[in-house]
């Protein structure tokens, strides 16, 4: 059995630092017009606007209103059985109700909605590059998790499964 204490993979050492990377460019690109910076460390063929339409921005603004709405409502779900990771210690308790009997992983598709909603408020190549990158990403993340939950909460689980989507 996994401890979780185990070293990561080789190219999991490169991987790591790359999200790091790219994810404090997303933070920059968002940050620019904030601080009304200037200078860009990207490309303009990738910040460059594609579409300039007020309803994709509110739109956009309305999609991260709802992912902070599930965040919120996924965190007071949680309660004590809040963990991070695939941790066999910290297991907690299986949740199946409130928001999770709507959707098995609602702090994901909470996160994948604030993605969407800046892409589309932005929407130029990165964002909408980056939305792609992190959903692909969730996607496989959580196929990783439902492998550990179904090997943790055996037919509870498979139960769950029957019944509520994996997103929404």
């Amino acid at each position: 059995m996994s401890t979780g204490n185990e070293n990561p993979p080789g190219y999991m050492r490169i991987l790591y630092p790359l999200f790091f990377l790219l994810l404090f460019v997303w933070f920059f690109e968002l940050a620019k017009p904030v601080f009304q910076i200037q200078f860009s460390i990207l490309s303009g063929q990738l910040t460059t606007p594609l579409f300039n339409y007020l309803f994709l921005e509110i739109g956009g603004a309305l999609l991260i209103v709802l992912s902070l709405i599930f965040m919120v409502l996924t965190l007071h779900h949680f309660k004590a059985s809040l963990r991070f990771g695939l941790n066999e210690n910290n297991r907690g308790k299986l949740i199946n109700t409130g928001i999770f009997s709507v959707s098995r992983n609602p702090f994901f598709f909470s996160i994948i909605l604030c993605f969407m909603g800046t892409a589309l408020i932005f929407m130029n190549w990165f964002f909408i590059g980056f939305t792609v990158l992190a959903i692909v990403s969730i996607h496989f993340f959580i196929l990783k998790e439902e492998k550990f939950m179904r090997q943790h909460y055996g037919e509870s689980y498979r139960e769950y499964r029957k019944n509520v989507r994996r997103y929404f």
